[in-house]
């Protein structure tokens, strides 16, 4: 009995061991089997995860590149301005140098007087009235006075007309109340008067009767005036109307200045250099 038990357990390990054996084999063969199909897999979308990862790559690569070009572009254009804004202040001051000069020369202001021209921009002017007045940004605390000249290069636009804290009106020239003592080329004196036309139109009023006055002819101011010193370039003869006879001609004055494109004046500020020298004592 004990014999017949002891086969039987026998019995059953060889059964358990070729069945775990079995097992082993075929969990090789299944792995084997999976490991090629990984194998496979990875043979296949290898090449298709490459292609992806190098787009990939190129994508962001591409993005940083685009993002640098533009910082360098963006760069440039800074450092391009500030050029810009350099030669532009540079051209600007030896302008206003030589512009200074050219005036002294032009109004034969001798050393003892201090010429100094400030810029001044425009900040307002009313449409329906361009030929009027204007507004600048500069006023009593930038040391602008009633009566100060006004020029737009070398012609004469207007004088200060009121002054506030920080900015003043012009009152033109072409206006229709403002008059000026001038003088043509050909030594003609007379009266230079604004108009109420749209076009700012000029009338010189001649104090004699000579003929001499021709179109083209360039007219300055006089001197004879507490304001304006002899010389300013106000404009030139455009029209001369004889059709009323000699006595009641028309001669029609035409400044050179674009009034609409006009953004800047020059403020012509005269001062004694005695005076400005005993102020600082």
């Amino acid at each position: 009995m004990f014999h017949k038990n002891k086969n039987s357990h026998s019995v059953k390990r060889r059964k358990i061991y070729i069945i775990s054996l079995c097992l082993l084999f075929l969990f090789l063969v299944f792995k084997g089997a999976i490991n090629q199909g990984i194998d496979l897999l990875s043979y296949i979308v290898f090449p298709v995860q490459r292609k992806i990862y190098q787009i990939g790559n190129y994508v962001k690569e591409t993005k940083e590149a685009v993002i640098s070009y533009q910082r360098v572009l963006e760069e440039n254009r800074e450092l391009k301005n500030e050029h810009i804004k350099y030669e532009m202040l540079v051209s600007y001051n030896k302008r206003l140098q030589e512009e200074n000069k050219r005036l002294r020369d032009i109004l034969g202001i001798k050393e003892e007087k201090k010429i100094n021209l400030r810029v001044a921009k425009i900040n307002f002017r009313n449409p329906s009235n361009l030929y009027v007045r204007f507004y600048i940004n500069q006023g009593k605390k930038d040391g602008i006075k009633k009566n100060m000249i006004v020029l737009s290069g070398e012609t004469l636009i207007g004088k200060i007309g009121r002054v506030y804290d920080d900015y003043s009106i012009v009152d033109m020239v072409t206006s229709e109340n403002f008059n000026v003592s001038a003088m043509t080329e050909s030594q003609m004196l007379g009266i230079i008067k604004g108009s109420d036309e749209d076009d700012g139109t000029l009338y010189f009023e001649a104090n004699t009767f000579q003929n001499s006055i021709v179109v083209g002819e360039k007219v300055y101011t006089s001197g004879i005036s507490e304001i304006y010193p002899k010389g300013l370039y106000i404009g030139k003869v455009s029209e001369i109307d004889n059709s009323d006879g000699e006595i009641f001609r028309s001669i029609k004055v035409k400044n050179d200045v674009d009034i609409l494109n006009m953004t800047e004046v020059l403020i012509l500020m005269l001062e004694d250099k005695k005076e400005e020298k005993n102020g600082k004592i």
